[in-house]
């Protein structure tokens, strides 16, 4: 199982607690056929009560479609209280990449007290993988950390 990171995952994000309404998206650019178990992480900044989530993919699998996901979060820190939960926001079995297209998350809304990964886990790998890019898009208000 390997952790893969989103163009901006690594880079510090502020969040202005006022209440605004604040998009982070990312891109995470698939160059190789992942491996089942792999978990691409994309960052949310502490203080983001989010309210709607997107995972936009290109179509990953040309052959037989067979690549499957689930979406969830875990800390970003090591030594975090809070538990990862692999399918939040997403039950495993998610085919959105079988084709590309874009899978519209269904959740109660969550606020972050510290920063988190979404995370894209891959259950099953393609079978016939062809390069392209998964973009997370997420919505939701800045109210910052208590």
């Amino acid at each position: 199982m390997a952790h893969l990171y989103g163009k901006k995952a690594k880079a510090p994000q502020n969040m202005p607690g006022d209440g605004r309404a604040v998009m982070i998206d990312d891109t995470y650019s698939v160059a190789a056929n992942p491996t089942d178990g792999d978990v691409v992480n994309f960052l949310l900044p502490a203080g983001l009560r989010l309210g709607m989530l997107d995972i936009r993919s290109d179509d990953l699998d040309t052959g037989t479609p067979e690549i499957v996901f689930s979406v969830g979060y875990r800390a970003a820190t090591t030594g975090s209280s809070l538990s990862a939960n692999a399918t939040y926001f997403a039950a495993a079995g998610q085919t959105t990449a079988q084709g590309g297209g874009t899978l519209h998350c269904s959740f109660e809304p969550i606020k972050f007290e510290e920063d988190v990964y979404v995370t894209i886990t891959i259950a099953t790998n393609s079978a016939t993988f062809a390069a392209g890019d998964i973009c997370m898009i997420a919505v939701g208000a800045a109210e910052g950390v208590k």
